[in-house]
């Protein structure tokens, strides 16, 4: 085994409800209510899983203006300072998956290559480093950059050509059995990973 390549969101990073639940607070302070903030924001995280999906977000710049548009929707309907909102990203509602940095050094211990390959916006870089586990990652893989999204093979095998490894050479680790399936065809050692569970990456 020469390298590894691992979905983000369940296997890396999780969504941290808490989180989103103290910004919900925080906005609906300014008089709109906690329950209209957590609607809103509902509906922000509906228009970011939009955009992964149709692909429609391409770049780092395309999403930046992404976020300022939501940014400002959400501070004008909830009469909240802008200030609030500017700068935040997706991934500031999310937080390492059990055992994520020890996985990733575990991988990195072993002289495996390390790619992930995520269904989402452009940033997938900077999620990672923003929550401390970039550094142990290669290379990085999201949909909306690629113009690709899983299960699609070819999705996989621009990863691959990329991380220029065979597949039988490659672990695949994903939340998604289907996902897994589709990398299984394609001759991947891939399994259906479960945050915190222990598994052997030997061999």
């Amino acid at each position: 085994m020469r390298g590894a390549l691992l979905d983000r969101d369940g296997v890396l990073l999780l969504l941290d409800e808490e989180a989103l639940y103290r910004k919900a607070l925080e906005l609906g302070a300014y008089g709109a209510g906690k329950e209209r903030a957590l609607a809103l924001l509902a509906r922000v995280v509906r228009r970011v899983n939009e955009a992964v999906r149709t692909l429609s977000v391409r770049t780092l710049e395309e999403e930046e203006a992404l976020f300022q548009t939501l940014a400002e929707e959400v501070a004008r309907e909830l009469r909240a300072p802008l200030s609030k909102l500017r700068g935040l990203r997706y991934y500031h509602f999310m937080r390492p998956a059990p055992g994520a940095l020890d996985l990733l050094k575990s991988l990195k211990a072993q002289g495996l290559k390390v790619g992930v390959l995520s269904n989402t916006l452009p940033s997938l870089k900077e999620s990672l480093i923003h929550h401390g586990l970039g550094e142990y990652v290669d290379r990085f893989y999201a949909s909306c950059a690629l113009g690709l999204a899983k299960p699609d093979p070819k999705a996989f095998l621009l990863a691959l050509q990329d991380l220029a490894l065979p597949p039988p050479e490659v672990l695949y680790l994903d939340d998604d059995p289907e996902n897994v399936r589709v990398a299984r065809t394609l001759g991947l050692r891939a399994e259906v990973y479960v945050p915190g569970q222990p598994m052997s990456l030997g061999g």
